[in-house]
């Protein structure tokens, strides 16, 4: 199984995820724990199961972050001057209308097309890696091929 890749803001986004969960997401999932117990009848208390349940999940949320945290591999940007890399901003014209958008090529685990991320093995991902400004791109989709340019790298 390969490691996973990370930028640097990814990897310190997910430190920051890992330590609210260990203070402020135990502290929390407890006090709920706690508040649940003082009220219920254990043999049939949904508030309790339920409470009990959101600090497993918030637990082994902690293991997963600590295992990709330590498995990762941090990527650094090393394409060629003037080619799409890993950690860039690409800047893309759809053809033939013009709409213009902007994604981040990064690794699957920081992947988040609402937030202008990409991963860089995604099919548009994929696509535009190696590629230079002015270069046409097309992609294949559920929808039909669709055709963007190239229109600015930043690093």
């Amino acid at each position: 199984m390969p490691k996973p890749q990370l930028t640097k803001a990814g990897r310190l986004r997910l430190i920051e995820q890992l330590e609210t969960l260990r203070i402020e997401g135990r502290r929390e999932a407890l006090e709920r724990v706690k508040a649940a117990r003082k009220f219920c009848d254990f043999r049939e208390d949904v508030t309790y199961f339920e409470a009990v349940r959101e600090q497993e999940r918030i637990e082994t949320k902690i293991i997963e972050l600590e295992r990709t945290l330590a498995d990762a591999v941090i990527v650094e940007q090393e394409a060629l001057a003037g080619d799409v890399g890993f950690g860039d901003t690409v800047t893309l014209r759809e053809l033939p209308d013009g709409e213009t958008e902007t994604y981040q090529i990064v690794g699957e685990l920081e992947a988040d097309f609402a937030n202008g991320t990409i991963s860089a093995t995604s099919p548009l991902g994929s696509g535009l890696m190696g590629g230079a400004v002015g270069q046409t791109v097309s992609i294949a989709s559920p929808g039909g091929t669709l055709t963007f340019e190239i229109v600015r790298i930043e690093r």
